[in-house]
């Protein structure tokens, strides 16, 4: 969920320089089942656009007109949300609606402090009754330090919904052919920040790859100096041998929580092979890294289709998913 915590700052930070005031709502408590969890969040700007949601859409309209109430008396407002008989997901959503009152140097520390990845805790407070709730409200901290969503929180005698955010996680995509530009975009939904390493040859710029946020082109012996780790994926997609081998030799030491490698099976005891060949004494744990090929069995056959079967692996390995369908999955959809 960090990504979506990041999300909605860069919105508060866009509706704050047009001078225009906003809210955030938490998703603090619920009782029964419902389409999303305790800690999602959504923002809400005094003219009545909407970033993000708590909900599949319903809730979202009623929490627009309830946050007119904290427009006009700028105290957080306790809403509930019965959505047993109108959105089928038999639960009662709990959800603290407060005043966003960030300095502009708070919201850009903080929104640097999530580019740089670091790990952020929320705490907010709340007392179960509806209606107006003065005292309540968020506290993020970052670095050992706090940051309050508005100045009247008083976190004495109320309910507390703790939540820590891990840093925001990160895909390399080694390669720079239409491929990468798709699985880039793709990812980039998913609130990833995109990575891309390009040889110098290839003489693209970051403007070729919708949705990443960088691009490299660090000459191999560079590549180990790359922040790769167990927060991040790699994705070689160079559709090069040479290129591969190179870069996965200068990956040895590194452990991200997924590697992988474009072509069929025989491909990549090619370059297991020829990385051994090389570099003997590299460990198996970094070999059992390497999946190839990439991505789960979804039939794709299109650059886009490969991209989601891929992503799907993604999330399947961080997550230590099974991969079965959701109809043959016993107990609670999400766990």
């Amino acid at each position: 969920m960090t990504h979506e915590l990041y999300r909605l700052l860069k919105a508060y930070q866009q509706f704050r320089s047009l001078d225009e005031r906003s809210v955030l709502v938490t998703l603090v408590a619920l009782e029964g089942s419902s389409y999303r969890k305790p800690g999602v969040r959504m923002l809400i700007s005094e003219s009545g656009q909407m970033v993000g949601a708590v909900s599949g859409g319903c809730v979202e309209k009623e929490i627009k007109l309830q946050a007119q109430e904290v427009f006009h008396t700028g105290k957080a407002k306790l809403m509930t949300y019965d959505g047993r008989y109108r959105l089928g997901c038999e639960g009662i959503l709990y959800l603290l609606i407060e005043p966003i009152e960030l300095s502009i140097n708070d919201t850009n520390t903080i929104i640097t402090h999530l580019e740089a990845r670091l790990t952020v805790s929320v705490n907010t407070f709340y007392r179960l009754e509806i209606g107006i709730n003065p005292g309540s409200g968020s506290v993020l901290t970052i670095d050992e330090k706090d940051y309050n969503i508005h100045t009247s929180i008083d976190p004495k005698g109320r309910d507390c919904f703790k939540q820590k955010l891990d840093p925001l996680f990160e895909l390399f995509i080694f390669g720079a052919e239409h491929d990468s530009v798709v699985l880039a975009e793709i990812a980039s939904k998913l609130g990833w920040r995109i990575t891309l390493i390009a040889p110098a040859d290839e003489q693209k710029t970051i403007e070729n790859f919708k949705g990443a946020s960088t691009l490299l082109t660090p000459l191999f012996s560079e590549v180990g100096y790359l922040p790769i780790h167990e927060k991040s994926a790699v994705m070689l997609m160079t559709h090069s041998i040479s290129k591969d081998v190179q870069y996965l030799l200068a990956l040895t030491e590194k452990r991200p929580a997924y590697i992988g490698l474009l072509g069929p099976a025989h491909r990549r005891e090619r370059l297991i092979e020829q990385v051994l060949e090389f570099k003997p004494e590299t460990d198996d744990t970094f070999i059992d890294l390497l999946r190839g090929p990439a991505g789960i069995n979804i039939g794709a056959i299109s650059a886009e289709e490969i991209a989601i079967s891929i992503i799907s692996e993604i999330l399947a390995v961080t997550r230590s998913a099974e991969l079965i369908s959701l109809k043959d999955k016993s107990g609670a959809i999400h766990d």
